[in-house]
């Protein structure tokens, strides 16, 4: 059977248009997230000042807040449960932090590092039944699910401890979970361009919803 992409309901209770054969977007949702924690992370991580931050602001609302969004939508009409809900929630998460820190720039709001450290928590949570969820997804999801839930854990904790080095940790995990996003990314769109399997990403099944004509008794 030619690999197009995993789907994990039963591909029989689709009833696609013949003439309709939608793209996965999956990829584009794992693009925008790896190319936005990415630019995050390295922040976190120290490897730059928080001069920087504008810019991460501007990919957040661009790519981690409306290109998520849209293919968490686009991922929901196909059935993909957990990319769907991975997409769309951390499109909020990018949209959030982004208004946090536009008000804080702006002197309208100042959060104290307790306050901020369950924001982190808060999404770790969510990152953490993503992560459960993922086992039935496939091994790139379930490696990309946990770096990020590690990830935002010593973030958490980094503001809740003062300790920059647990905040370097969260990042360098951060940019690990970009690294596994990219690859999830990239291994959707070449594998289904080229109709087989090239980058595996450990997918239990590789099954996608096919058009089907119906025809109806005269």
């Amino acid at each position: 059977m030619a690999y197009v992409s995993e789907n994990y309901r039963n591909p029989e209770s689709y009833r696609l248009p013949a003439t309709w054969r939608p793209a996965n977007a999956s990829s584009v949702g794992y693009a925008a997230f790896a190319l936005t924690f990415w630019m995050f992370c390295m922040i976190k991580a120290s490897w730059f000042d928080t001069s920087q931050v504008t810019l991460v602001m501007m990919l957040a609302v661009v790519l981690g807040g409306t290109a998520m969004a849209l293919a968490g939508l686009m991922a929901w009409f196909r059935g993909r449960a957990h990319d769907s809900c991975l997409f769309l929630a951390f499109a909020a998460f990018w949209w959030t932090w982004a208004l946090v820190v536009h008000d804080v720039n702006t002197g309208a709001i100042a959060p104290s590092a307790n306050f901020y450290g369950w924001y982190f928590a808060v999404w770790a949570v969510v990152a953490f039944f993503l992560f459960i969820a993922a086992f039935r997804a496939g091994t790139g999801r379930v490696l990309f699910d946990l770096a990020l839930w590690m990830s935002l854990i010593w973030f958490a904790i980094g503001e809740w401890s003062g300790v920059g080095g647990l905040t370097i940790l969260g990042g360098y995990l951060g940019l690990i979970a970009s690294v596994l996003a990219i690859y999830l990314a990239g291994a959707g769109v070449i594998n289904a361009t080229f109709g087989r399997i090239l980058l595996p990403t450990g997918e239990p099944r590789v099954v996608e919803p096919v058009a089907v004509e119906t025809h109806r008794e005269i």
